[in-house]
């Protein structure tokens, strides 16, 4: 299943979601979940996970970049995929970004269209394939969210943002799951306020990422795996309690979405929603 993370505006929290949510996942759910990304020259997604790599020479043999070797060369095969991302857990890997120097030769159509082949092919090995897509209505984006069998779209709680979102929504007719990146829930402008404003939103397509600044901290740590792997139980009392019950509420949620039976049913292609 592969599932774009995407957001309508830069900055809105779309890689911190994601990590959040993939972390989240790697410790309460099971099947095999890998996590990529579609921008160039950045790792904004991969530093959280694996800390400051500045050798080269590391990215080598892994990643993205290797797996377009392999696919010039012949078929992509489960091996190739495993030895080319970096295990993080026993349900978790990551496919590193491209580290090529140039834009053009990774930006063209044909190296995209690659890359849908191989996100296409990871969906055969992993249960979950999520992608960070690049924000707004950038092309390569809006071709990979359709062929995507479902899209996570980062908001925040701003009423010109999700106004101008739900006005020209270019996602109708998809499924969607929306998530509430920073959430501060002393806002007029709450879930439920939200809800009522905006009917395409609901209880069952929802979930919230409150504001956290140990989370962000462990996102500049470079630290994210073992900041929720120690403390995903938290007890009430506990600093972060908050944070982690609205991470497990939103787990919960999202696999239930993505497993309903009005899901299965929109990818079978019939009509009945």
């Amino acid at each position: 299943m592969k599932i774009a993370f995407w957001s309508p505006l830069h900055g809105t929290g779309t890689t911190s979601s994601l990590l959040a949510m993939t972390a989240a996942i790697s410790v309460q759910e099971p099947g095999k979940t890998v996590v990529t990304q579609t921008h160039y020259n950045l790792n904004n997604l991969e530093r959280p996970l694996l800390g400051s790599i500045r050798n080269d020479d590391f990215f080598r043999d892994i990643g993205v970049d290797a797996l377009i070797r392999h696919f010039k060369s012949g078929n992509i095969t489960e091996e190739q995929i495993e030895n080319c991302s970096i295990k993080m857990s026993e349900s978790l890997y990551l496919l590193a970004g491209t580290k090529m120097h140039n834009r053009d030769g990774f930006e063209n159509n044909v190296t995209r269209s690659v890359l849908l082949h191989i996100f296409s092919c990871m969906e055969r090995y992993f249960d979950r394939v999520f992608i960070d897509t690049n924000s707004g209505d950038n092309e390569f984006s809006m071709r990979l969210i359709d062929e995507c069998d479902a899209i996570v779209v980062s908001l925040r709680q701003n009423r010109y943002l999700l106004d101008t979102f739900f006005d020209n929504n270019p996602l109708k007719g998809k499924k969607v799951f929306y998530v509430f990146s920073d959430y501060d829930t002393d806002s007029k402008y709450n879930l439920h306020n939200i809800r009522v404003m905006h009917r395409e939103i609901s209880k069952e397509n929802s979930a919230v990422i409150p504001h956290s600044p140990e989370f962000m901290d462990a996102i500049s740590d470079e630290r994210i795996m073992r900041f929720f792997a120690l403390n995903i139980d938290a007890v009430p009392e506990a600093k972060s309690s908050y944070f982690f019950s609205s991470m497990i509420k939103a787990v919960a949620t999202f696999e239930n979405f993505i497993v309903s039976k009005n899901f299965v049913k929109e990818q079978e292609g019939t009509d009945d929603i």
